[in-house]
């Protein structure tokens, strides 16, 4: 039980945090700076989220089968396909080589 209690406590300050974002600025644009720091957060947890994931616990299970799944989407991305179309082109270069290997 007190652990749907933690899960609901935690939806609803989530839920504050990002309502109060709109009703302090209202219509206002975000600074410069702030916008750059936004804008560069989600890249920026991207890239750590598949470098933990490419290298392992403890960064030392490398995995090279996620390789080219990650070319397949760096390819697909540079010749200006949606980014649905880039991960599910990774999804299934890395299932091909996972079951090949």
């Amino acid at each position: 039980m007190t652990v749907w209690v933690a899960i609901g406590a935690l939806a609803i300050i989530n839920f504050v945090i990002k309502a109060a974002g709109p009703a302090l600025l209202g219509d206002r644009p975000l600074p410069p700076r702030v916008s750059l720091v936004v804008h560069s957060l989600a890249p920026a947890l991207l890239a750590g989220l598949l470098i933990v994931q490419l290298l392992g616990e403890g960064w030392r299970a490398f995995d090279w089968k996620l390789l080219p799944g990650l070319a397949a989407i760096g390819v697909l991305w540079m010749l200006g396909r949606s980014q649905i179309v880039c991960l599910i082109g990774g999804v299934l270069v890395t299932v091909a080589i996972r079951a090949l290997a």
